[in-house]
């Protein structure tokens, strides 16, 4: 894991804002974007660095595709900042 590449993809406000709507259940990018009120690219963007960081996982459903969190990887970041020494 690696923090460094995890906390800069945390560092944008609109991406904290998608994990948090995430923490309710997955969602699709239509519904992502009705809730941000912006671009399909730009959501798809935003979605592309937290997948490349883990932080949130894909699927696709007929055709749409569905992201939720990695909540295992988020509970081993909590770990890591709370127990590491």
């Amino acid at each position: 894991m690696e923090l460094e590449k995890i906390f800069k993809a945390l560092s944008s406000k609109t991406r904290l804002e998608i994990l948090k709507f995430l923490a309710g259940g997955e969602k699709s990018v239509s519904a992502i974007v009705s809730r941000f009120r912006l671009t399909q690219p730009t959501i798809s963007h935003h979605l592309k660095v937290l997948s490349q960081v883990g932080l949130v996982i894909s699927r696709r459903y007929r055709q749409s595709v569905l992201y939720s969190l990695n909540r295992e990887l988020l509970r081993c970041i909590a770990k890591e900042i709370v127990f590491d020494e």
